[in-house]
């Protein structure tokens, strides 16, 4: 099936695209002088099954090689295949390589996710808790270890943060 994946670079849209059929994937990017900085996968499970995801990072990797550029891996999908891929691992910034070093280290669980979707939809601790069927004390915590794990200064710099990163859509 890989023959008949379509992939391209879309640089005004900051993207690689895949496409199988009717199904398209996207490797996002921001590009900062000579960084490629991969900050989310769009992909479903399917293509991932059919491949499409390391072809899709192959040729991103390659295209970033060609190009003289580093990579700098901040969604777990690209971090994965670096991860698992050492030959792309000479394309890494210190950043990036941090980022292979520390796997589990900031990322985020599922309820501080949701903590965060929470604050990035206007809301108050006391009424996120009232939806997650948490305690205040508990959102707290949970906004606290996110803080934390993005190094963001306040509740607005996590949601920008965790935006930037993917975490947010």
């Amino acid at each position: 099936m890989a023959a008949d994946i379509g992939i391209r670079d879309a640089p005004d849209e900051g993207r690689f695209i895949a496409e199988l059929g009717r199904q398209s994937a996207s490797a996002w990017y921001e590009r900062n002088g000579r960084v490629l900085r991969f900050f989310r996968v769009d992909i479903s499970q399917a293509l991932i099954e059919n491949g499409v995801g390391i072809q899709l990072m192959r040729v991103a990797l390659a295209q970033a090689r060609l190009q003289g550029l580093l990579v700098e891996p901040a969604c777990d999908f690209v971090t994965e295949y670096m991860r698992d891929n050492p030959e792309t691992q000479d394309l890494l910034t210190s950043d990036g390589w941090r980022m292979l070093q520390r796997p589990d280290d900031n990322a985020l669980t599922e309820r501080e996710i949701s903590v965060l979707r929470g604050i990035a939809a206007g809301l108050e601790n006391k009424q996120i808790a009232e939806r997650l069927g948490l305690s205040t004390e508990t959102v707290k915590e949970h906004l606290s270890h996110a803080m934390s794990k993005l190094q963001a200064n306040n509740r607005t710099h996590a949601v920008a943060i965790a935006l930037k990163r993917g975490f947010l859509r």
